[in-house]
């Protein structure tokens, strides 16, 4: 996300004024053991002139005493904040645990028309100076990246940055608070974002400089699974006299509260925990989806509850963009989801139904599925469907091509409003919504467009009980397509079955809730479910009247539990 602001350095520096953490003392004690406790290390800090900005100094905060290589952490601190004891008690409570942390300053003022280029250079020229002058006591392969504000933004492109030096490489989290515009991040680098990572986009309640839709952008194109990230939003209460700010500046000054010691120590400990050895209770707690355990914010003096933070993969942005000095500005590609048999978007999709995704840039070229089952990436491209309980799954894909991914709805997507977003690893991200029901029943057409000829076959059965199937279609090359071929009903000795082909109606109650009509004429429908031999393929088996006789062309007029299909066309002789 690239934003031209003139103005940044004025409007930055007036940050810390606009929003200032409580001058009351915290009646909040500190968690005693556990994730969120002080470890037992005391903390030694060492400094050398920026090689970038030698105005300002490198922090290097090693725990006293180890002489192991310790896992590092790498801070970029928010705009202006160049002095760590802007966040001493957070530097001091990680170095505490037993880890490094290098804290990386930036320019105010750096001449830069990019406004980020030469600061995203300075803040790395500081790391990659750090390591080369202490880097015999870091341990490289177990790396964290925390940031607040524009370094919260910034950590994104450092551990990019990082990762092509190998450092990270057999542990990796970012911890961003109140992101800032991103840059220098490509679609493609989200898209193909290191497998190994875990993260947490932490947004506060009450901030007024940084839309929270920003940190929600970031978390929402970081393309990992939903268990291995999580977006945080801490919230702003006020108590026995005592005013628990969530604003812009939670995560620096003097002062420490519940915020401190639950939103951010406790997460953060608990995320390094899992990143670096793959602890499953450091998991629950950083990245618990919403749980109890994760929302847990610790209690006031009397007892109660500290309001809990909302976390997980739906948490909603309510507050308008205009309510931020730096609002958010969508840059999402779009994507429209709509039934591979229909086309079209209102008849919605419903579970194990096959769905189209259609845009641009959602894969490098036209390839199918070959396979018996369809794979979860194909041709570079992968398909999400977060559901409305906010379950984020994989769906199966049969084709993919720069403006069409079919893709089977995963079984299990709840009713409501869903979220589709389309990764194609050469560089896009594409999002859509679609509604979600219990059915959506479509019929597939001969020509693959939802209308005219139907997908559809006859099965007679003689007198003499042998069955004998004729095709209801021809391919026309005047009209270069398929159209209807007449089906005969006159023969009093045989009966004669129209087998219709289409997609979303296998959930449906029960089959006295199906109905057909043709020609207007009311059908026997005695089957209406799962094809059985392709993927989201459904069936449906009429037995034909020979009342129809002599009708021509007509339309099918199919309605399964209260919702009707698209219409397409038979022809009775």
């Amino acid at each position: 996300m690239k934003k031209i602001l003139l103005a940044l350095p004025l409007a930055l520096s007036l940050i810390s004024t606009i929003q200032a953490q409580s001058s009351a003392p915290s009646p909040f004690q500190p968690i005693p053991s556990g994730y969120g406790a002080n470890g037992q290390f005391a903390v030694t800090d060492e400094k050398f002139p920026s090689p970038l900005y030698d105005r300002e100094n490198v922090h290097v905060f090693r725990p006293a005493g180890v002489t192991t290589p310790a896992p590092v952490i790498f801070f970029a601190p928010g705009f202006a904040n160049n002095d760590p004891d802007e966040y001493e008690p957070l530097i001091n409570h990680i170095v505490s645990r037993g880890y490094a942390l290098v804290y990386a300053p930036f320019q105010v003022i750096s001449g830069d028309i990019s406004l980020y280029k030469k600061r995203y250079d300075t803040i790395f020229a500081g790391f990659e100076e750090a390591v080369k002058r202490y880097g015999s006591s870091f341990d490289l392969t177990r790396v964290g990246y925390a940031g607040h504000s524009f370094g919260g933004s910034a950590i994104l492109n450092m551990a990019f940055r990082g990762l092509e030096r190998g450092w990270g490489k057999d542990g990796l989290f970012l911890f961003m608070m109140a992101p800032w515009y991103y840059n220098e991040v490509s679609l493609s680098q989200f898209v193909n974002f290191p497998p190994h990572a875990k993260v947490i986009v932490q947004v506060y309640e009450q901030d007024g400089v940084c839309d929270h839709r920003i940190g929600k952008e970031i978390f929402e194109r970081i393309n990992l699974p939903a268990s291995e990230k999580d977006f945080v939003m801490l919230m702003r209460e006020e108590r026995l006299g005592y005013n628990l700010e969530a604003d812009h500046g939670t995560p620096s000054g003097s002062g420490q509260d519940a915020h401190d010691f639950y939103g951010i120590y406790r997460l953060m400990d608990a995320l390094a925990d899992y990143a670096f050895t793959g602890r499953q209770e450091g998991k629950r707690i950083a990245l618990g989806g919403g749980s109890a355990e994760q929302r847990f914010m610790g209690l006031w003096p009397d007892g109660k509850p500290v309001r809990e933070m909302f976390a997980g993969d739906c948490v909603t942005i309510t507050r308008p963009s205009s309510s931020f000095l730096f609002p958010y500005s969508p840059t999402t590609i779009g994507v429209t989801n709509v039934s591979s048999a229909s086309f079209k978007v209102e008849t919605g999709l419903a579970p194990e139904s096959l769905a189209s995704a259609l845009g641009t840039n959602l894969s490098k070229y036209p390839l199918s599925s070959e396979g018996p089952i369809p794979p979860l990436n194909l041709n570079g491209t992968t398909v999400k469907v977060k559901d409305s309980a906010c379950v984020e799954r994989l769906a199966p894909l049969f084709f993919a091509a720069p403006t069409q991914v079919n893709y089977l709805v995963p079984a299990g997507s709840a009713n409501g409003a869903a979220t589709v977003t389309v990764f194609n690893e050469a560089g896009a991200i594409s999002v859509g919504t679609v509604q979600i029901n219990s059915v959506a029943p479509s019929l597939f057409g001969a020509n693959s467009n939802g209308q005219g000829a139907a997908a559809a076959s006859v099965l007679r059965i003689k007198a003499d009980g042998s069955q004998v199937y004729e095709q209801a279609i021809r391919f026309d090359f005047g009209v270069a397509g398929y159209v209807t071929l007449p089906i005969d009903v006159s023969d009093p000795n045989d009966q004669v079955f129209l087998l219709l082909f289409g997609t979303g109606f296998r959930y449906r109650q029960n089959l006295s809730g199906v109905s057909v009509t043709i020609g207007g004429v009311p059908v026997e429908v005695l089957y209406a479910g799962a094809q059985g031999g392709y993927y989201g393929l459904d069936q449906i088996n009429l037995r034909l009247p020979r009342t129809l006789a002599g009708r021509g062309e007509m339309d099918v007029v199919l309605k399964v539990d209260g919702r009707t299909a698209n219409i397409v066309r038979v022809n009775i002789k």
